[in-house]
């Protein structure tokens, strides 16, 4: 004579997707100050290159000490706006394929 036991196990599958998992440096106060100067101008409606020539009349520095062009502000910016997409990244939780299974055990 044999036990058999019947156990129900509730099976699903769950997706996540949530910008917590990402890796999000946190600049120094100085380069946090430049980017959000960088972005003030920007959403000022200036350019790359008007930012890069008030930048370089304020006497502010790139980060290697270099004197801005536009080429570098955009990079900066585009750098910028990757990041701040990145925050607001909203949190996506999805539960699939509910299925009971029933499994013998003795």
């Amino acid at each position: 004579m044999t036990n058999l036991t019947t156990t129900p196990y509730l099976t699903f599958i769950i997706r996540h997707k949530s910008s917590d998992f990402i890796y999000k440096k946190v600049l120094p106060k100085q380069h946090q100050n430049l980017h959000d100067l960088i972005h003030k101008l920007k959403s000022e409606g200036l350019g790359y290159r008007k930012i890069s020539q008030r930048l370089n009349k304020m006497g502010i520095k790139s980060f290697t000490g270099k004197e801005f062009y536009p080429s570098l502000v955009s990079m900066t910016y585009k750098g910028i706006e990757k990041k701040r997409k990145r925050k607001v990244y909203p949190t996506i939780s999805e539960y699939t394929d509910f299925d009971i299974v029933f499994v013998e055990r003795y």
